[in-house]
């Protein structure tokens, strides 16, 4: 299942909670009642409607992530850097997505091409990092970092530190 179906299931599910405690409130303190076309409506309204265009924000984004688009993203807000990797094994590319996957979550990855892309966990209040890493050559590594949710000034502090973890994955 793609993230973006993932995270509209999240909010929406958050949503329909959040309609079904008030309801409850109403129902008990109120002497309301409610037939089930109404609460329907008021669950695509409440509960579809919004996590649609909270969703529809960061889509181009998110949908990045999971796609088989193998240039480095061009977002606003992108950090970029060209770092060195030291590889330990025979198979470079293999040993550098087992180092990042340790880290974070790998959404993509093409062998052939030498292309991974990842992302951080998306919490409530923070969006994430999404990440390209493209292998120029087993010893130098290019990477793109950008935030989901571009102008946010905690995701910058994150994308600094971002790179600096993955430059002391790629050298212990």
């Amino acid at each position: 299942m793609k993230f973006t179906t993932k995270l509209i299931i999240f909010w929406a599910s958050v949503f329909l909670l959040f309609l079904l405690g008030m309801i409850f409130v109403m129902m008990a303190f109120g002497d309301i009642h409610f037939k089930f076309w109404q609460l329907l409506i008021a669950f695509v309204i409440n509960g579809i409607i919004p996590p649609t265009i909270i969703t529809s924000f960061f889509y181009k984004r998110l949908d990045y992530m999971e796609s088989e688009n193998i240039e480095p993203p061009n977002f606003k807000g992108r950090k970029t850097a060209e770092l060195p990797f030291t590889s330990k094994s025979n198979s470079p590319f293999d040993e550098l997505m087992h180092k990042i996957d340790r880290q974070y979550i790998i959404s993509f990855s093409d062998r052939e091409r030498k292309v991974l892309k990842f992302r951080t966990d998306c919490r409530m209040l923070s969006w994430g990092i999404g990440g390209y890493v493209n292998m120029i050559d087993p010893e130098n590594v290019s990477v793109v970092v950008y935030p989901v949710f571009e102008n946010s000034r905690r995701e910058e502090l994150t994308l600094n530190q971002t790179l600096r973890i993955l430059n002391s994955i790629f050298n212990p």
